[in-house]
C-alpha cells in the first residue's frame, strides 16, 4: 500500500485521535465491576500478588489462580498496592482502550496513508465491540497494543523485540500464541533461522514457565485442559459444527457493529459479516503475495483458526482484532480503501456509537442485585456456590467455591455437603460463551448440576427473585 515518511502529527489527526480517545472514555465504565468474572479475577490476582502469592483469596483456601494467565495482574498490582477502589481499575482500563485508536494510526499511517490510518483508528475506537468493553478491567485492551507492537517490529525487521512483545502477550492471553506465526515466518520464510529463534523463544519460555507453575499447583494446564475437553473422544462431525457455528457468530458480531442493534442476531448481520471477512481474507491474501511473510496477515490468519477451534464464543475476542480487520479491508479495497472505511464508519457510528452515547449502559448494575442482597443479609458463616462463584461471591460479600461435576443428583448433593456450602446460587440463561458446544464437557457439568438442584430430597429453596430469574438453594 502507500508508503508515506513519518512526519510531525498534523493538527487534523491530533483532534481526530483526541475524538476518538474522547469517545472511548465517554463510554466508560460500558459495564458494573466483575460483570464478566474474569475482570474480578484480574483484579484480586493483583491484590493477591501484593500479599506475596498468587491465589484466590475470596475461596477457602486460596487456591491457585491457574486459571488466568498472571501478566495482566502483575501490571494491575502497583496499582492494588496503593488502593483497592474497583473504579481505579476501571479507569486505568479505560485509559489503556484509549490509546487503541491512536496506535492503530501510529501504526498504519506510514503504510496506508494518514487518511486511511485515520479512518481505521477511527473504527476501531467507535466499534461497539471496543466501547463495549470500554473502563472493563480485561485484557484485550492491552493485548491489542502489545499485538500492534509486535507486528510492527516484525515488519521493521526487529526479531527480538517482536519476541519480547509476543511474550509480554502471551503472559496476558494464552491466545496470543495465535501470533507466533506473525513474529516468525517474516525471518523463517527467508531462512533467517537465527532471528525466527529470537521471535519464538521469548514466548515459547514465557508460556512454558506459566506452564509449569500451574501443573506444579493444579496438575494441569487450564486453557490445553479445556481445549482437550472440546475434542477428545467426540466425532469429527463435532469440531466441523463448532466451527461452522463460531464462523457464524463472529460473522454476526462483525456485521452487526454496522447496523442498527435490533438487527444484532438477523440474517442480515451474518451476510453482511461474512462478506467483511471475505474481504478481509482477500485483503491478507493479497499482501501474503506481495510479501510471503506479512506479520499482520499471519496474525489474522492465526487469530481466524483459533477462534474457529476455541469452543467459547464472546464478542469481545474480536476487540484484539479490530486494527487487523481494518488493515485487511485496506490492503483488499487498494485506492478504493478510504471511501470504503469511510462508509464503515458512517454506518457505525449512525447505527451503534452515537445512539448508545445518549444512552445509559444497560450493565450500569449486577442483573442479581436483590438476590445479592438477600445472600448478603444471611448469618455468618456461609458458604456460596454457582456457576459464576467468583462474582456470586463478591456481589454477595460471602467466601465461594465453584459448582462440583458429579455423575448424578446425589453425588452431587453430596459434594456440596462434604464442602460446608450452606448456598447454591443459580440464574436461569447464564451465558457461559458454550451456547455453539451443546455437547461441551463444562457446558454438561453446570446443566447436572442445575437438574440436582430441582430434586427437592436433595435441596431446598430458599429465596427466589422472579424478575432477575435466580433462585437460591440450601442442601438437605
Amino acid at each position: 500500500m502507500i508508503d508515506t515518511p513519518r512526519s510531525a502529527v498534523p493538527a487534523r489527526s491530533a483532534l481526530i485521535l483526541a475524538a476518538c480517545a474522547a469517545l472511548v472514555l465517554a463510554f466508560a465504565p460500558a459495564q458494573y465491576f466483575g460483570r464478566s468474572q474474569d475482570d474480578l479475577l484480574y483484579y484480586l490476582g493483583a491484590r493477591a500478588l501484593t500479599h506475596g502469592r498468587y491465589c484466590l483469596e475470596t475461596s477457602p483456601g486460596c487456591p491457585p489462580l491457574a486459571m488466568i494467565n498472571p501478566g495482566w495482574p502483575i501490571f494491575l498490582a502497583p496499582l492494588a498496592a496503593l488502593t483497592t477502589r474497583p473504579a481505579a481499575f476501571q479507569l486505568l482500563s479505560a485509559l489503556t482502550l484509549a490509546l487503541a485508536p491512536v496506535a492503530v494510526w501510529a501504526w498504519l499511517r506510514r503504510r496506508c496513508g494518514e487518511t486511511a490510518a485515520l479512518l481505521a483508528a477511527a473504527l476501531t475506537a467507535s466499534s461497539p465491540l471496543a466501547l463495549g468493553q470500554a473502563g472493563v478491567a480485561m485484557t484485550e485492551a492491552p493485548f491489542l497494543l502489545l499485538l500492534i507492537g509486535m507486528i510492527a517490529a516484525a515488519q521493521a525487521e526487529r526479531p527480538l523485540a517482536a519476541g519480547a512483545l509476543l511474550a509480554a502477550g502471551v503472559l496476558l492471553r494464552t491466545a496470543g500464541l495465535a501470533a507466533l506465526p506473525a513474529a516468525v515466518m517474516p525471518f523463517a520464510l527467508s531462512r533467517r533461522r537465527g532471528d525466527a529463534l529470537k521471535a519464538a523463544v521469548p514466548a515459547l519460555a514465557a508460556y512454558a514457565s506459566w506452564s509449569a507453575w500451574s501443573l506444579a499447583r493444579t496438575r494441569g494446564v487450564d486453557k490445553i485442559s479445556l481445549l482437550a475437553a472440546t475434542y477428545l473422544g467426540r466425532p469429527p462431525a463435532a469440531a466441523a459444527r463448532l466451527a461452522l457455528a463460531d464462523a457464524a457468530f463472529y460473522s454476526r458480531a462483525w456485521g452487526a457493529c454496522v447496523l442498527p442493534p435490533r438487527l444484532a442476531q438477523s440474517s442480515a448481520a451474518l451476510g453482511l459479516g461474512a462478506a467483511l471477512w471475505a474481504l478481509a481474507f482477500f485483503g491478507a491474501a493479497r499482501a501474503l503475495r506481495r510479501r510471503r511473510g506479512e506479520p499482520a496477515a499471519w496474525a489474522l490468519l492465526g487469530f481466524a483458526a483459533l477462534h474457529l477451534l476455541w469452543g467459547w464464543q464472546y464478542e469481545r475476542y474480536l476487540l484484539p482484532l479490530l486494527p487487523l480487520m481494518a488493515w485487511a479491508v485496506i490492503e483488499a479495497a487498494g485506492r478504493f480503501a478510504p471511501a470504503a472505511l469511510s462508509v464503515l464508519l458512517a454506518l457505525q457510528l449512525g447505527a451503534q456509537a452515537l445512539p448508545r452515547l445518549i444512552q445509559p449502559s444497560p450493565y450500569a448494575e449486577p442483573e442479581l442485585a436483590r438476590t445479592y442482597a438477600w445472600l448478603a443479609a444471611r448469618p455468618r458463616p456461609a458458604l456460596l456456590s454457582s456457576a459464576e462463584f467468583v462474582r456470586d461471591g463478591w456481589y454477595a460479600g460471602l467466601p465461594a467455591v465453584p459448582l462440583v461435576d458429579a455423575p448424578s443428583p446425589a453425588a452431587f448433593a453430596a459434594a456440596m455437603k462434604r464442602r460446608r456450602v450452606s448456598y447454591v446460587l443459580r440464574q436461569d440463561g447464564l451465558a457461559i460463551g458454550l451456547d455453539a458446544d451443546p455437547g461441551s464437557p463444562l457446558r454438561a457439568a453446570v446443566e447436572r448440576g442445575e437438574r440436582a438442584l430441582d430434586d427437592p430430597k436433595l435441596f431446598r429453596l430458599v429465596h427466589a427473585e422472579p424478575a432477575e430469574g435466580a433462585r437460591v438453594y440450601a442442601p438437605l
